[in-house]
């Protein structure tokens, strides 16, 4: 009877260690994944031509797949400091699956995504964490409007040098992307200057030295009245060129994909600026991160009218650090920046402004050399 108990006992500990989160397991998964997602950006890259890329681009990774197995691993060990490592990842790699809702429902209520559930134990267990740092980076990667508050607390609390650092630096980010003018220009100067006496700290595949000089480089290069990065690239049609080749028209660089909120309203959208600025010194370039074949479909079935880049590797967007899809930089035909931000009524307010200011220049100059003849 004895004998029995102690085997009863054995078993329920064995299943028990085998239903508990490893944070092995978890770093496995993730490592498969970031294996399989270079590998399949190299195939892409090295394609020799489109049908070998098409062939490449559908064999891209399923990022959804590797973020069920990685929370899986950390979702009973939310208190223990281990998962934050985990929870970085997830939040950087695979933030759709990570702010999504369960779909199973609990007493009749749909239950909190995995980013809420994993911020709710920040504030209760590892805000003065050592470890916590890689977590307040990774909370840039969603849409959490708690999150200012989480990395201020952080801030504050933490006594670790680089961690404050990192809290810093993750509120630089946020405070970029909410706007605010010249006070929140403030601010992020502020935090930046936090971030940079801080120590280096490693965040996943990167550093957050490497984080503040991408900040830098946004201030710097792709702020407003600085100009564009230029950049060279292949159309659709297979032909290269550049966004150089450009100037002297207001230019409207257009970032999408098919997956991307609310597609068929911005494809139409655009397909109207397209109607409306026929015959005036606007050009529009799309930038699109889709499978070539997805985008030559797009246009053989005319929902999309106008000139594309084609970035299955985004490059392009990785040169201008898109975040979000769809985004759009309205360029002068000096190619400043002048308007960056979601497609909408300041998109096209802005490139007609600019066009007028630029024929108006051009009729004077036109008047002036009719003048001295």
């Amino acid at each position: 009877m004895h004998t029995m108990k102690t085997i009863l006992t054995i078993i329920s500990l064995s299943c028990g260690l085998a239903l508990a989160g490893s944070p092995d397991r978890a770093r496995q998964h993730a490592r498969a994944y970031d294996a399989a997602y270079a590998q399949w950006v190299e195939d892409v890259r090295i394609a020799p031509d489109n049908d070998a890329q098409n062939a490449a681009w559908l064999r891209r990774p399923n990022g959804l797949e590797a973020g069920r197995l990685v929370w899986e691993e950390i979702r009973g060990n939310l208190a223990d400091a281990w998962m934050l490592e985990h929870a970085a990842w997830f939040l950087t790699n695979v933030s759709e699956f990570a702010v999504a809702k369960p779909k199973a429902r609990v007493n009749g209520r749909v239950g909190s995504p995995p980013a809420a559930l994993i911020r709710n134990a920040v504030f209760e267990h590892h805000l003065r964490s050592p470890k916590v740092g890689s977590y307040c980076i990774g909370l840039t990667h969603v849409e959490d409007p708690q999150a200012m508050r989480l990395l201020e607390m952080v801030e504050k609390v933490n006594k670790d040098h680089a961690v404050r650092g990192a809290a810093a630096l993750a509120q630089a980010i946020l405070h970029r992307r909410l706007g605010g003018g010249k006070f929140g220009m403030r601010i992020r100067q502020e935090k930046l200057r936090i971030a940079i006496k801080a120590p280096d700290l490693t965040v996943g595949k990167t550093t957050t030295l490497a984080i503040l000089d991408d900040e830098v480089f946004r201030m710097t290069r792709l702020n407003m009245s600085t100009v564009a990065p230029d950049f060279r690239g292949i159309e659709v049609t297979q032909k290269i060129s550049s966004l150089s080749d450009n100037k002297g028209k207001v230019t409207i660089l257009f970032f999408w994909h098919s997956l991307m909120p609310n597609l068929q309203d911005s494809l139409a959208l655009f397909r109207k600026y397209r109607e409306e600025f026929e015959g005036k010194d606007i050009v529009i370039l799309g930038v699109n991160i889709d499978n070539p074949l997805t985008l030559r479909e797009h246009i053989a079935e005319g929902t999309v009218t106008w000139k594309n880049f084609s970035d299955s590797t985004q490059t392009i967007s990785k040169l201008y650090r898109i975040e979000i899809w769809p985004f759009v930089y309205v360029l002068d035909e000096e190619h400043k920046i002048r308007y960056s931000g979601a497609p909408g009524a300041f998109v096209k307010i802005t490139a007609e402004d600019l066009e007028k200011q630029l024929a108006a220049r051009k009729a004077a100059v036109l008047e002036k050399a009719k003048s001295g003849e």
